[in-house]
């Protein structure tokens, strides 16, 4: 018997807290349904990243680009599907943009189909470096080039270009996002 009521006694002991808990939790679970949801905070924005500085490019440095690399290029269309750096943003300056490079040794970027800047290209056959000048600061410098077949690589390693981003550029029939 006094086995039997220390069993009733401990059980009770364990079971009252946990009522009280299911309670607390009960009544908190119904104040907050019932009361209005506030909107959550949204998050703060993240600072803004100054754009880089347009480079003085010395295209005009340079005799015309060759017959072969002014046909090379203007073959059909150019996509900068992926950038690597030291910045966060970098894809996001870079991802959708179009280049279309014409035989005058002009070009053309398209976001969207839409034109949104043109300027000069020339290219540098003895040190396999491109040369762009436009008003867009993330394209405007000289990059060197690796290619291999209609892929190319454009590296921010030269003279005036000294931010070490990698660009790959793919030719495609025609600009899509």
């Amino acid at each position: 018997m006094k086995f039997s009521l220390f069993l009733l006694a401990l059980t009770c002991l364990l079971y009252c807290p946990a009522c009280k808990t299911s309670q607390k939790g009960k009544t908190n679970a119904t104040a907050q349904t019932s009361a209005p949801e506030s909107p959550a905070p949204a998050p703060p924005a993240p600072p803004a990243k100054p754009q880089p500085h347009l480079v003085q490019v010395p295209i005009d440095d340079l005799p015309p680009a060759t017959a072969s690399r002014r046909a090379y290029f203007s073959t059909n269309w150019w996509n900068i599907n992926a950038a690597v750096g030291n910045d966060d943003m970098l894809v996001s300056n870079y991802r959708h943009k179009w280049l279309k490079f014409k035989e005058d040794m002009t070009f053309e970027i398209l976001i969207q189909e839409k034109p949104v800047d043109k300027g000069r290209w020339n290219y540098d056959e003895t040190k396999d470096e491109l040369y762009l000048v436009c008003s867009d600061p993330y394209i405007n410098n000289t990059w060197v080039v690796k290619s291999s077949g209609f892929r190319m690589v454009w590296v921010g390693n030269t003279a005036v270009n000294t931010t070490g981003y990698q660009l790959r550029v793919v030719n495609t029939k025609g600009p899509k996002d």
